[in-house]
């Protein structure tokens, strides 16, 4: 199964609980250090936009849940 993973940046609020839950997955971007998709994970590119391997499923939908403005979500195809 694929699981994409977008983030609003504009949504934001620099709070970095994803870094915390899916550090392999997220990471600040410079310069304002709001979380980006690791580069490995980037759909097209985008900073805002990924797929990730099944297996971080879990460590992504907890980013998801813990995420103090809801900005991230994690779809499953």
């Amino acid at each position: 199964m694929v699981v994409r993973v977008k983030i609003d940046r504009q949504k934001c609020v620099v709070a970095h609980f994803c870094l915390f839950y899916a550090p392999v997955v997220f990471m600040p971007s410079l310069p304002e250090g709001k979380p980006a998709i690791a580069e490995q994970y980037r759909l097209n590119n985008k900073v805002d936009e990924g797929v990730v391997p099944d297996s971080l499923y879990e460590v992504v939908k907890e980013a998801e849940k813990n995420c103090p403005s809801g900005a991230i979500k994690v779809y499953r195809e």
